[in-house]
């Protein structure tokens, strides 16, 4: 099976390739560029470099989020595109999932934190691929208080004050491709986006309708 993994949600942009079993290969986009800018042509270069046609993917896989609510949407609207456009199916992926699996094998319990901005953050606990505490929008300093004991750190939030590695900061396409291809049953003909909690926009209107 032949999965096209592309990854927005973070500050640069990744897409991956998953066949035979392992990542064939992964790219990341210009740090310099807007994802809008960046995700399609990463994805021809992956490709081109795979000697890969489009029409030899079989799915295509994305991170849903959470994450960026801009960048969320682009990866979502690509992945869901290009389905449509080859009549293949698309698999969602959330970002804490993503951020926790290059230490699912450890054993030990993984907390994912993203960055929400003002105190708050995007959280989940995960261990050996199993959600320990769902995807959820926290107060961070409170959340951290109840995480389990012995818990390894991924993610943006707090990074330096609990010592998270700048490789475990940010999800990857290539555990979006794995995750993906761990669970190829929740292949659909589109996905939406995972949202936490509303956008800066949406809080704003409503403020100012009160």
């Amino acid at each position: 099976m032949t999965i096209l993994a592309i990854e927005t949600t973070a500050a640069v942009a990744s897409a991956a390739i998953w066949r035979d079993g392992a990542v064939a290969a992964s790219l990341h986009a210009d740090a310099g560029l807007r994802h809008a800018e960046t995700v399609l042509p990463l994805i021809q270069r992956l490709l081109q470099e795979q000697e890969t046609a489009l029409e030899e993917v079989d799915a295509f896989a994305v991170d849903i989020g959470p994450g960026s609510f801009t960048g969320v949407r682009i990866g979502v609207c690509i992945a869901n595109g290009l389905a449509y456009a080859g009549k293949k199916r698309v698999i969602g992926v959330n970002a804490l999932q993503a951020l926790c699996e290059p230490c699912s094998e450890t054993g030990r319990p993984v907390c994912a934190l993203i960055d929400a901005r003002n105190g708050n953050a995007y959280a989940a606990v995960y261990q050996g691929g199993q959600s320990i505490v769902a995807p959820c929008a926290v107060e961070t300093e409170a959340f951290l208080a109840d995480v389990p004991a012995g818990a390894l750190f991924v993610g943006d939030a707090m990074a330096e004050r609990l010592g998270i590695a700048a490789a475990l900061r940010y999800p990857e396409a290539a555990a979006v491709a794995a995750l993906a291809a761990r669970n190829p049953a929740s292949a659909c003909d589109s996905v939406t986006p995972l949202y936490l909690r509303p956008s800066q926009a949406e809080r704003l209107r409503r403020e100012a309708g009160k």
